[in-house]
């Protein structure tokens, strides 16, 4: 008989018809994986794989030399713009020689044609001038008889005019203008020659000095006066003309030579004084002189670059045309595509390299001299230095791919044929417990033998699965606490019997539906969704693993408090959310009763306490008022006769009779006498208040601004209580002042009309401000505690604010202290509803995810029981919900029955200390071990410090005060 189980293995077929037609053997002998797919085709597969993981990695090396090739590349044209600021920098050196020593033969010409009286010139230059030519031909003067000693230090000089020689300012003028040539050309070889043409008397000054006969030679003329009107033809000294050259600037000019003298080039100036003009001086640069510059480069620079210097005009005037060319000075013209337009745009590109007819061009202006000097460096060149940084790349290539390949050849041999064989027994296995074992390599054998003990496990664990899950549906159905599950889209999938009875609605109706409509009540329930759209777009479960405490809704509308615990599972995939619900109505209900009882024994106790020491403190006030207020009305009927005396008189009964008024309203309170109530109008309040004040004010120093609002409605309340609070307060405001040594005291009065709410009565605002030293931040609520002050001894008792707020709560008011002061010290605000009675309070608003706002519950703990009622109080004023627990015993077994926020707790206690007390918490509730203040004495102890340094917990050390305490536990909260 043929027998199926499902799909687990349990109770397969086991006939060999079955298992032929399950599984199958391919060509190889090893299983196929499913009826059409074969371990060789996988094994291609897996190889196409291999070699797509591998591209990767082949790619990477690819952009490494290709961001190997950029940067050489980089480097290259870096190197090549670094060689052409060298050699423009070489260049500029030699223009700026050249035109500093024109400028200083400038200012010696300048400075020896304006002398009257020059000095007398050397006799041997008077010696060695000599007219050339006879009588027949006169030819002019020149110094061709000077002695052979002194060739080196003096220029030669050309005199046209025959008729007579030249005077004694001109000789002058040569021997300046030897000197000051003679150093610049011994310091500079670059300079060939010096000269100067006069005007309007035509002469000519060379330097070096040279026989006349050469100078003519050179000039390619017979006579002086005519080499003189040929200089004074050339631009060389055309250029220099006042209607050529108006601006007085120096120039370049091209040198005119006859015969093979080596090309050169002129730098000139013009020569005035004054405003006339009176000739041109120059020097002449070797065109060889400049190849020369331009050529040298450091050692290391780059092969193959061409470059070029040209004039003004674009006319070549040096280059190097190949790497193995010297500098050359014969013009040639640039490489095609090298137009003006182009340069033009490489001039303007600041000395980098641009791309120009193939090659990359770098081109520099020289300063002081028409030049520029252009360098080229062809594509091919600059690609034949970047290739050699390649190699390195080709080989790891080539090194990667044979290893790759010999690595896919191991691993199908070791790994993917035994890999896949294995898959291939796990599939024929899924189909056919009784499936032989396929032929394996020993180390792959292993697999098998787990694949079979995974088979014969996995049998048993389904079996143990469904009695598992039998277990826990009992549990879930036999579940005091509510449970509900949701998908993540908020749908009900699961609502256990207890829910059924907290919320009065059967199973069958809740599942399917979305959780807000079943659990969250109508004000919640857009909070609640939006949280879950959160959730759905990825974003965290603020709720999941804490107890919270909120409102829930049965299904007849009614809401009541829960506790709340909210977890996630994943089912098969999806996100499932439980949530763990107890009802709270009993407890909540209990917890009330039990603070209710407690705030009237506290109030009880402080109230009488109080009350018996305003009686106290009335009693022995009456006497001394009942003298002041006698004497005063005496003092009044005396001066009956001086107007201005009756009236201060007049002021100090109506003061003793409201101090009087004062003390019978601290005994109404200690009595518990009912206020007399009736309409007040509150700016005379206020004004009365002032004047009783004003004197003892303008005595001080202290300016009054009052500001009272016009027509305030009346106030129904007890005038005395109210007056009470303005004068404690304008009272408060001057001993303020008082510690107010420097600067304005000024105190500011105000009030006004609230502009109501919806719902809400109007309400009436009284504003005290002074320009005092104001109060602290964190004495912000300790200051309306009862007998606490922060005056010095003897002046306050501490009960002023306390008494004032409580008179304040008794009409429905507030008395604060606002953060913000117009006078930059203290500014207190009073208001009062037009009733005088208290209204309700305002609804809290609900929180996001469906919470609310609740006070926060602290658990102290310590063996000394005067400490842990110091920290309650303390803790208590601050608004907390306080427990306290003797050791730490008796707070475990608070923390199982109670929920609390945070714990401060003694690090040393005698049965169990704060560690312990702290590793049972870790156990049993590990959300709360975050929020723990340990407070301690001992914390030189290695063991407390090691303890503390080790949890990460805070701590506060004893003695404490409460602002310490209450940031620590804010601390915890946060």
């Amino acid at each position: 008989m043929d027998h199926r189980v499902d799909r687990s293995g349990d109770d397969l077929a086991d006939t060999p018809a079955t298992r032929a037609a399950q599984v199958n053997l391919d060509d190889t002998g090893r299983y196929r994986l499913s009826p059409d797919v074969s371990a060789v085709a996988l094994e291609r597969r897996y190889g196409r794989q291999l070699w797509l993981s591998a591209l990767p990695l082949f790619g990477l090396l690819l952009v490494l030399a290709l961001w190997q090739a950029w940067q050489s590349r980089i480097a290259v044209l870096a190197e090549l713009e670094r060689q052409a600021t060298q050699q423009h920098a070489a260049l500029q050196v030699l223009a700026r020689v050249a035109a500093d020593h024109v400028a200083d033969l400038r200012l010696v010409a300048e400075r020896e044609l304006v002398l009257t009286s020059p000095q007398p010139a050397d006799r041997a230059l008077r010696d060695a001038l000599k007219r050339r030519g006879d009588e027949a031909v006169p030819d002019g003067y020149a110094l061709d008889e000077l002695p052979p000693l002194l060739h080196g230090g003096s220029a030669q000089l050309l005199w046209p005019h025959a008729g007579a020689p030249p005077p004694e300012a001109t000789l002058a003028l040569l021997q300046s203008l030897s000197r000051t040539t003679e150093i610049a050309h011994s310091r500079h070889a670059d300079l060939a020659a010096s000269l100067f043409l006069g005007w309007p008397e035509k002469l000519l000054v060379h330097y070096p000095w040279l026989p006349s006969q050469a100078l003519l030679d050179a000039g390619g003329v017979p006579t002086i006066p005519a080499l003189v009107e040929q200089a004074y033809a050339s631009p060389v000294f055309a250029n220099g003309r006042p209607e050529r050259n108006p601006e007085q600037r120096g120039y370049w000019a091209p040198v005119q030579r006859s015969g093979t003298a080596a090309p050169r080039l002129l730098h000139a100036q013009p020569v005035y004084v004054g405003e006339d003009f009176r000739g041109v001086v120059g020097t002449e640069v070797r065109l060889a002189s400049i190849a020369r510059v331009a050529a040298a480069r450091p050692v290391g620079t780059l092969k193959q670059v061409y470059w070029w210097v040209l004039d003004a005009h674009g006319e070549v005037l040096a280059e190097r045309m190949a790497s193995d060319d010297g500098p050359s000075t014969t013009p040639r013209a640039l490489p095609a595509g090298f137009d003006a337009a182009a340069l033009a745009e490489a001039q303007r590109s600041g000395g980098r390299a641009l791309a120009l007819a193939g090659h990359r061009v770098v081109a520099l202006d020289v300063a002081d001299a028409p030049w520029t000097l252009v360098l080229a460096l062809g594509d091919g060149a600059l690609l034949a230095q970047v290739l050699p940084g390649l190699a390195p790349f080709t080989l790891i290539g080539l090194a990667l791919l044979g290893l790759f390949l010999r690595a896919q050849v191991m691993l199908r041999r070791r790994v993917i044929q035994p890999a896949l064989g294995v898959m291939g027994y796990l599939h024929a296995k899924s189909l056919d417990v009784n499936a032989p074992e396929p032929e394996l390599p020993q180390r792959w054998r292993s697999w098998a033998h787990v694949i079979t003990r995974t088979f014969d496990e996995q049998r048993a664990a389904r079996a143990a699965e469904r009695r598992s899950e039998a277990f826990k549906s009992a549990i879930v159905d036999h579940a005091l606490a509510a449970l509900v599950a949701t998908d993540k889209q908020g749908r009900i999938v699961e609502f256990n019997p207890a829910a059924e009875a907290m919320f009065g609605l059967p199973r069958a109706q809740a599942v399917g539906r979305p959780v807000s409509q079943i659990v969250i009540p109508p004000r919640f329930r857009a909070a609640h969704e939006g949280a879950m759209r959160r959730i759905a777009d990825g974003a965290p479960a603020r709720l999941l693993g804490k107890r919270i405490e909120m409102q829930a809704q049965r299904a007849d509308g009614s809401e009541f408090p829960v506790e709340m615990l909210l977890w996630r599972a994943d089912v098969e995939g999806q996100a499932v959310f439980t949530a763990s619900m107890v009802d709270l109505s009993e407890r909540r209900r209990q917890a009330l009763e039990i603070e209710r009882q407690r705030d009237a024994l506290r109030q009880s106790e402080k109230l009488s306490a109080m009350g018996s020491l305003l009686a106290g403190v009335a009693h022995e006030l009456n006497n001394p008022l009942a003298i002041v207020l006698g004497r005063a009305s005496l003092l009044e009927e005396k001066c009956s006769h001086a107007p201005e005396l009756a009236a201060d008189a007049q002021r100090i009964r109506e003061a003793a009779e409201r101090c009087g008024r004062i003390v019978r309203t601290f005994l109404n309170m200690a009595r518990s006498k009912p206020t007399q109530r009736e309409p007040v109008a509150f700016n005379e309040l206020v004004q009365a208040a002032t004047e009783m004040l004003a004197y003892t004010w303008r005595s001080h120093g202290i300016q009054l601004d009052l500001q009272l609002a016009d027509r305030l409605p009346a106030v129904n309340a007890d005038g005395d209580q109210i007056g009470q609070i303005v004068l404690n307060l304008l009272v408060n405001a001057q001993q303020a002042l008082s510690h107010v040594q420097n600067g304005p005291r000024r105190v500011q009065v105000s009030t006004g009309v609230e502009v109501p709410r919806p719902g809400r009565e109007p309400r009436v605002w009284l504003r005290v401000a002074d320009s005092g030293p104001g109060i602290a931040p964190e004495l912000a609520e300790q200051i309306f505690e009862p007998f606490f002050t922060t005056k010095a001894d003897g002046i306050g008792t501490g009960l002023g604010l306390a008494v004032s707020r409580s008179l304040a709560k008794d009409h429905g008011g507030h008395l604060v202290l606002e953060s913000v002061a117009p006078l930059g010290g203290a500014c207190f605000r009073l208001s009062l509803p037009l009733s005088g009675e208290a209204g309700p309070e305002s609804a809290t608003t609900p929180l996001d995810d469906a919470t609310t706002h609740e006070r926060s519950r602290v658990l102290v703990v310590d063996d000394e029981n005067e400490v842990a009622e110091l920290i309650r109080d303390m803790l208590e004023s601050a608004g907390h919900d306080v427990a306290v627990a003797e050791s730490g015993a008796v707070a475990l077994e608070l923390l199982d029955t109670a929920r609390f926020d945070a714990v401060v707790s003694d690090l040393r206690m005698p049965d169990m200390d704060g560690a312990a007390l702290r590793a049972e918490i870790v156990r049993g509730h590990p959300a709360l071990a975050r929020r723990m203040l340990f407070i301690t004495g001992d914390t030189l102890s290695p063991g407390a410090r090691e303890f503390l340094d080790g949890t990460g917990c805070p701590k506060l050390d004893k003695p404490f005060s409460k602002a310490d305490l209450l940031a620590g536990v804010a601390g915890l909260l946060s």
